[in-house]
């Protein structure tokens, strides 16, 4: 069992016509569908090439009638009409679909029907055969002969069925021949059996040709097929981006325009001089608007990054009773339950685990406005192997079946039509199915309007005696100690570098700065900090990592830090990754995601002034 997949796409089968040529299943495939081709060509009925047959027989009757025995050519001619009506009205069935079995039995029905039908033609070499009269036989010798080659060209497309027909037309001519012919009979004969021989490679080749041709035109079919395919898909995954992005762009818009209108009242009520309660009003609106325009980003995020496959998967023995605890303290221990052995410890993603479960926990709070939520979870056996099955219980205000699978939707809220976005964007369960495509599992749905929901999916238990890994980095933890951090103020004159060449950043981080009676020290560049800052002077160091010039935030704070080894550095970015999150935590460096959070803003400079100041080494 393969627990974990690098991808979320399926198995891709083995290709048809017009697949890899050098796949064993592509070219079992390609010749069972050429061969199905050839035995359609074979049966097509071939009224007027019949009808055109039929009459040369009459002729050729009515000569031997004329010149050898009447009976004889009426006796032949009765099998021909026999044949011929066999063959123009009752016609062989093929059955649809062709399976490998129907395919073998429909061509030994065909193989006798063409040997029924050229035996009756070649029995006019014993019929109309007159051992008396030399001419005679020569000339039966030819019109069987021409019998032949007309019958290379028409009686099939199957080789075996048309090597038979050649048999069996020359076979009767050249036995008599050497039987009761003379000499130029006998050499007659003797060029029969040639012709028969030659014949054979001849129909193998234009036989192994007509192959190619349906090959070629199969794969010409298939590509094409493939092709629009392809179109359909990405005109409809262009129709998908599309509803995405306009869905995004409006729920984008919300807060902006919150923000800017709140920003204008705010202007006003200064203006004229509004009382407290109605500016910090004001001001709570514009920080529950910001805070739904960080919500929505962050997550647009982590969808942008999912689907880049940007975090790879490293598997290892993640507890769940530890993990599923914490999400509970974090939505509120009085609202979730948790129900979990204390040996349950799965094999998975720990980063990736853990954001299925807060995304899941926290759609089934939103939705529960009464009530609690259950966190369960119990043994298992999947395919022989013991599993983990999670669920996430909710008495909240259910689903509708026709609704379950659009829930996973992008910006799809079935209890939310009125778009608040105190209740989210309806990207949770969205990031929720990309993430469980990439671990390879499936998150199943059980709900019904007014009973609840529960979300439930199977973790492959980890191997025993494999090592625990490490809790990933949980939210909360940026909380612990605000309220220690707020009971203390921030020394008044604390120095605080910062680089960032965005001129609105830039001017709201003095602005805060400077309210906290900091003393911010603004550059737009590193090449432009590192010649004109005074660095020794510094307590902390605000670098953003995308600056313009040849040194970018990282190679600023490496320099910073070898000339002041005292200094606190914050790195400051849109898109801090595991990458820089580790080189940070290696360095003692801070890692800030923008937009940049008040509070943990002031927790770096709080932990800076902690640290003496250091003096200059006088050289």
């Amino acid at each position: 069992m393969k627990p974990l997949h690098d991808s979320a796409a399926p198995a891709a089968r083995p290709a048809s016509a017009g697949g890899n040529p050098e796949a064993p299943g592509a070219a079992r495939d390609d010749g069972f569908a050429i061969q199905c081709e050839v035995l359609r060509i074979s049966v097509q009925p071939i009224g007027p090439i019949l009808a055109v047959q039929y009459l040369l027989n009459c002729g050729i009757a009515a000569l031997f009638a004329w010149q050898f025995s009447l009976p004889l050519s009426l006796a032949w001619l009765g099998l021909i009409t026999l044949v011929t009506v066999m063959r123009a009205f009752v016609p062989q069935r093929l059955p649809e679909p062709f399976t490998p079995d129907s395919l073998r039995r429909a061509q030994r029905v065909h193989v006798l029907r063409t040997g029924i039908w050229e035996l009756a033609h070649g029995a006019a070499g014993v019929l109309l055969f007159d051992p008396s009269r030399i001419e005679l036989q020569l000339l039966l010798g030819v019109i069987v002969m021409g019998m032949t080659l007309s019958a290379a060209f028409s009686v099939s497309f199957y080789t075996p069925a048309t090597q038979l027909a050649i048999t069996l037309l020359l076979a009767p001519i050249i036995v008599m021949g050497i039987w009761l012919g003379p000499p130029m009979m006998i050499a007659v004969a003797v060029i029969g059996a040639g012709l028969t021989a030659m014949m054979w490679k001849l129909v193998a080749e234009r036989s192994r040709q007509l192959e190619e041709n349906i090959g070629l035109r199969l794969n010409e079919r298939t590509l094409r097929e493939q092709a629009l395919a392809g179109l359909r898909a990405s005109e409809q995954a262009q129709a998908e981006r599309l509803r995405f992005f306009s869905a995004a762009n409006h729920d984008l818009r919300q807060p902006v325009m919150a923000i800017g209108l709140q920003a204008e009242v705010l202007r006003q009520q200064l203006r004229e001089g509004a009382d407290t309660m109605a500016v910090q009003h004001t001001v709570g609106s514009l920080a529950r608007a910001q805070q739904a325009l960080e919500g929505l980003t962050n997550q647009l995020l982590e969808i942008g990054r999912i689907e880049a496959a940007a975090d790879p998967l490293r598997p290892a023995a993640v507890a769940l009773a530890p993990l599923l605890h914490e999400l509970a303290r974090q939505a509120g221990e009085r609202r979730v339950l948790v129900r979990c052995p204390s040996d349950a410890v799965a094999w998975s993603d720990a980063v990736s685990l853990r954001r299925v479960l807060a995304n899941l926990v926290d759609n089934a709070v939103k939705f529960t406005p009464a009530g609690r939520v259950l966190l369960a979870v119990r043994a298992r056996r999947r395919e022989g192997e013991a599993a983990w099955r999670v669920e996430v219980r909710d008495s909240g205000i259910g689903i509708a079946p026709e609704a379950h699978e659009r829930v996973f939707g992008d910006f799809e809220q079935i209890g939310n039509v009125e778009r608040n976005l105190q209740r989210g964007h309806g990207l949770g369960l969205a990031i929720v199915r990309r993430l469980a495509a990439q671990l390879g599992i499936e998150v199943s749905l059980r709900s019904a309007p007014g009973r609840g929901s529960v979300f439930s999916f199977e973790v492959p238990a980890a191997p025993a005696g494999a090592e625990v890994a490490a809790r990933p980095a949980a939210s909360v933890a940026k909380h612990d100690g605000m309220g220690a951090d707020a009971a203390h103020a921030l020394r008044p004159g604390l120095a605080v570098l910062v680089v960032e060449d965005n001129a609105v950043v830039a001017d709201s981080l003095c602005a805060l700065l400077q309210q906290w009676e900091v003393e911010p020290r603004v550059y737009a560049s590193a090449a432009e900090a590192l010649a004109l800052a005074d660095l020794h002077a510094l307590d902390a160091a605000l670098c953003d990592i995308r600056l313009p010039g040849a040194l970018d935030g990282i190679a600023l704070a490496e320099k910073l830090q070898r000339q002041k080894p005292s200094l606190a550095i914050a790195l400051i970015s849109a898109d801090i990754n595991e990458a820089t999150q580790r080189l940070a935590t290696e360095r003692g460096w801070h890692a800030l995601r923008k937009p940049v959070q008040p509070e943990e803003l002031r927790r770096v400079l709080l932990g800076a002034q902690r640290v003496p100041r250091a003096h200059p080494v006088q050289g």
